[in-house]
């Protein structure tokens, strides 16, 4: 694969004082020859590309100080050749003149305005939402019409006039018909020879800064971040580099900014804290990395401190996606010059430390290739189509051909040898013809397969993901109109993605134009020279005028031969196998390519004869005996497992067997190959696959019948929340689903009617807190059109509308929420009543409309719950108005709450999680009023031991990152 290597010099806080430094010749030690000299040893590496200014370019940010700034900046530009647009810059707290729009800044933090008053900020009662909008060019929040935007950003006027007209560079600044017109920029540039563009996103966390106080109080705005880091929405292509002053875990919206640069940069610096740092942030979906650099002069500290500087080496692949970032860390050393510096990170030599980005590579889901032969001619085709020399709308494919013909296998094929062209991994999906999915179940597996995070605008995700980098769809088992249907809407959504669609429907083309590639029989030769692979040594003892026999015999079909090798492998004869077909009834002519007895129906009946003198053949070696004909009675339930696949515990429910007895009956029809395994490399426990004519051909056997009944019995026994106190049981149970997360799917899909009322009832926690949200979703729509009870109807609204809210449906979800409350109301069951209305609440708070929100909850929830003496759900009612105080930053009476109203029900009731969860939300709470050591101590001795003791994975790794950003924060 090729790579471009991208060089970036990181510098922050130069701290210029101009007129008023009084140690110039300290000054002039750190930053003048000696630093010359270490830009010459830096250029050793090779030419930089860009430089990146994190902030506090200035001290006071007074005019006169960026008059200094400028030399220094233009001399190193010329230092390293390089024109004054290869610069970008931020602004950080130093660069704010305190003395400018006192009265503004007041209004919102507090503090004496220009006449000396005091005044109580207004920030904590202004919904931030509103501030963003207001920020963006909107009208004013609330209590906020007298206040001036423009008085407020005053303040960076002497920074932001330096940079537009000293500089030259006025696209660094906001403007009018800017993505946002108040904060930030974005800029765009392509370096010769790369093929990809650069984005460099400027975000202004200092516009609110103003005293020796500011953590916790600044904002970014997730208007000043969406807007500038994607395009109305939509993601960037390119290399994504944002720049930023104050580390994210000082700002007061860090949560939701941080999750939008995770998801659209893909590198973010920073400055401030004048130490150099290489920092990770992580949840279950999402990472980023976050480099610091130090202080080019540390305003008091001067020569005396390890003033530094950093360059980054990324390398990046065609799409200019990361690949590999390289560090070169150095620093000031008092004895009066700049080194390599190996202290700050382990592995760190001649101060490089480098490091491979984890690429979100999908883990293998195809069947192996190590036997394929031929198909030149059509790999060919594949390649033309899906891989074109010049950059365009990549061709969708569809590989056609009758059953058995190895369509799934040239797929694989394909996706194997292109395997550096697609960079980001193979995604495989195969459809159930017994259960059609929707499109939007369809994209909701997809999203499940590319570990993306539920929520709104999954296709659109789902393709970004397929893009960057760069990955390969493989859609199987389209056989009919109504398949294909479901596939050309899903490439719709998908546009632009290599997606290559096998199946039997012969009407690709008629399906939007999509090249299409004919699989028919091998030929002879490819044919004998598979038979002679699937054999291996036993092939010597074939004699050649016998193979050919079997091979014209079998119709050159890749399946029937691969069944045909079971039988040779076990001392069987080619002679006595073509014997036995001739009992079977299966005609012997010799077989030309385009003879009409192999079209479909022929081709079904070579395989169906193989397929039945498999099963024969596994029943001998079975062994006649009570045990032998109760194993091979489990396997034509077998047709009802999930074509992706199934573990031991799944596969020896279907088949109605001990664990046990299920290995033996597997490993004997794995011998056989009427079952395969799944690759570890695609899960890591024992697990099983049926072909899918194989499994319609078992479905058509007595005995089969049980198999999705048994599933259902497997998936009710796992799924139920139990009660408080055996959470650890309950994550071992929901361990084994996750396991089996493509048949749930699947299951989801086939459920009779008769069981949906008790598959509801089982998995509504499940449903509600794990998904797979959009077959939830599928199921429950699915359940209301049918013959319900108005309990189970009731039931099936408030599934519905937590998993829908949950997918990103917030119309469907409060529309759902409406009818249940209706229903509820006439049913005359007040806490149903009442849980509706609570989800109504919690879609609106969703939204941002907190004021109906609160409303709701306390005048048509609390109420209920007091009357009827429900103390838990009057307390997590509670829990949810503090959230929304929270929210709001009225966090006095949010603490009250949690301290008073929650955690005494909790306590009392013995749940422990609960009461953990509200001890993070306390502690939150103490961090915003700057009580970091309780905050602190109360997450690391009341909150994260309870986590692990629950093996409560994904709330240890929540609190294990607010525990290490609060010692940053105390650091700070």
């Amino acid at each position: 694969m090729d790579e471009w290597k991208v060089r970036v010099l990181h510098i922050s806080d130069l701290h210029e004082r101009g007129p008023r430094e009084n140690e110039p010749f300290r000054r002039r030690r750190v930053l003048g020859e000696a630093w010359k000299r270490n830009l010459d040893d830096l250029l050793e590496d090779g030419g930089i590309d860009l430089v990146c200014f994190t902030g506090d370019v200035a001290d006071w940010g007074k005019p006169e100080e960026y008059g200094p700034a400028t030399d220094f900046i233009e001399s190193l530009l010329q230092r390293l050749s390089l024109p004054l647009e290869r610069l970008f810059l931020v602004p950080g707290n130093h660069d704010i003149d305190r003395k400018k729009g006192e009265t503004a800044w007041a209004e919102l933090r507090g503090g004496k305005d220009s006449e000396g008053k005091e005044r109580k900020g207004k920030l904590s009662r202004v919904p931030r939402l509103d501030l963003s909008r207001w920020m963006a060019g909107g009208g004013p929040p609330l209590g906020l019409e007298g206040v001036s935007r423009e008085e407020l950003l005053s303040r960076q006027s002497a920074y932001r006039e330096w940079v537009s007209t000293r500089l030259g560079r006025k696209e660094l600044v906001p403007a009018e018909k800017a993505p946002h017109p108040f904060l930030g920029y974005r800029q765009t540039l392509r370096l010769p020879g790369h093929p990809f563009d650069i984005h460099l996103v400027g975000l202004d966390s200092a516009w609110l800064a103003g005293d020796d106080n500011d953590s916790g109080k600044l904002l970014l705005t997730t208007d000043q971040v969406g807007r500038l880091t994607t395009d109305k929405g939509e993601p960037l292509p390119g290399f994504r580099l944002a720049l930023v002053h104050h580390p994210l875990f000082e700002l007061a919206d860090r949560d939701d900014c941080q999750r939008l640069l995770a998801d659209n940069v893909d590198l973010l610096l920073r400055g401030h804290l004048h130490d150099e740092a290489v920092d990770t942030w992580e949840d279950p979906n999402r990472t980023s990395r976050q480099l610091a650099a130090g202080c080019l002069y540390e305003g008091h500290q001067a020569d005396e401190w390890p003033n530094a500087c950093h360059v980054i080496t990324a390398t990046l692949d065609a799409q200019g996606r990361p690949l590999r970032h390289e560090l070169r860390f150095r620093s000031w050393s008092r004895r009066g010059h700049w080194h390599d510096d190996n202290s700050l990170y382990q592995g760190t030599r001649d101060g490089r430390l480098g490091w491979w980005i984890r690429q979100p590579a999908l883990p293998p889901s195809l069947p192996p290739t190590a036997l394929f032969v031929g198909r030149e001619a059509e790999l060919d085709q594949l390649q033309a189509a899906l891989l074109p020399a010049e950059r365009r709308p990549v061709a969708i494919c569809a590989v056609n051909g009758m059953p058995g013909v190895g369509k799934s296998y040239l797929a694989a094929r394909f996706a194997q040898l292109y395997e550096k062209d697609f960079p980001g991994g193979c995604a495989r999906l195969v459809l159930n013809p017994l259960a059609l999915p929707s499109v939007e179940v369809l994209l909701g597996e997809l999203g499940t397969r590319l570990e993306l995070p539920a929520g709104a605008r999954l296709a659109e995700r789902c393709r970004e993901r397929l893009l960057r980098p760069l990955s390969l769809l493989i859609v199987e088992n389209v056989d009919s109109r109504e398949a294909t249907d479901v596939a050309v809407r899903l490439a719709t959504l998908l546009q632009g993605c290599p997606i290559l669609v096998t199946g039997r429907y012969q009407g690709f083309s008629e399906a939007g134009g999509w090249t299409r590639v004919e699989v028919r029989t091998l030929d002879e030769p490819t044919a004998l020279q598979l038979l002679q692979q699937e054999l291996g040594p036993e092939a010597s003892r074939l004699e050649q005028a016998h193979a050919q026999t079997l091979v014209r015999a079998l119709g050159y079909l890749p399946l029937a031969l691969h069944l045909a090798t079971g039988h040779l492998r076990t001392s069987h004869s080619a002679e006595s196998f073509l014997a036995l077909l001739r009992k079977k009834g299966l005609a012997l002519e010799p077989a030309h390519r385009n003879d009409p007895l192999f079209m479909e129906n022929q081709a079904r009946a070579i395989i169906r004869h193989t397929f039945e003198l498999s099963l024969e053949l596994l029943r001998r070696q079975l062994g006649v005996s009570d045990e032998a004909e109760r194993l091979f009675a489990g396997l034509p339930a077998l047709g009802h497992a999930p074509l992706s696949g199934f573990g031991q515990s799944l596969g020896a429910t279907i088949a109605g067997l001990t664990e046990q007895e299920f290995r033996e009956l597997a490993a004997a029809a794995t011998s056989l190959s009427l079952l395969s395994r799944v690759p570890l490399q695609e899960r890591k426990d024992d697990a099983w696959r049926v072909h899918p004519l194989l499994a319609e051909l078992l479905r058509t056997h007595p005995g089969a019948a049980p198999g999705l009944e048994r599933v259902t019995q497997w998936f009710v026994e796992r799924l139920p929340g139990l009660p408080s106190g055996e959470e650890q049981k309950q994550g071992e149970k929901w361990k084994e689903i996750h396991r089996e997360s493509n048949a749930l799917v699947d299951w989801l899909l086939q459920v009779p009617e008769k069981d949906r009322a008790r598959v509801e009832r089982a998995g509504v926690r499940f449903a509600i807190n794990q998904g797979p949200f959009p077959a939830w979703v599928d199921f429950c729509e699915r359940a209301l059109k049918g013959s319900l009870t108005s309990t189970e109807r009731s039931n099936f609204l408030w599934t519905l509308g937590n998993v829908a809210m949950r997918s990103g449906a917030l119309d469907r979800a409060l529309a759902v929420a409406g009818e249940k409350g209706t229903l509820d109301q006439v049913r005359q069951e007040p806490r149903e009543a009442a849980l509706a209305a609570g989800l109504r609440a919690d879609i609106l708070q969703a939204r941002g409309q907190l004021d109906e929100a609160l409303r709701i909850r306390q005048q048509e929830q609390l109420p209920v719950f007091e009357r009827l003496g429900d103390v838990r759900s009057r307390a997590v009612t509670l829990g949810q108005v503090a959230d929304i105080l929270q929210d709001r930053g009225q966090l006095d009476e949010a603490l009250r709450i949690r301290q008073e109203e929650e955690l005494p029900v909790y306590e009392r009731l013995g749940d422990v999680r609960s009461r953990a969860v509200t001890l993070f939300k306390v502690a939150r709470i103490f961090q915003a009023q700057g009580k970091l050591d309780e905050a602190l101590g109360m997450l690391q001795q009341q909150v994260l031991p309870v986590f692990e003791r629950l093996g409560a994975a994904r709330e240890r790794e929540t609190t294990q990152r607010e525990i290490a950003d609060l010692l940053r924060a105390r650091k700070s």
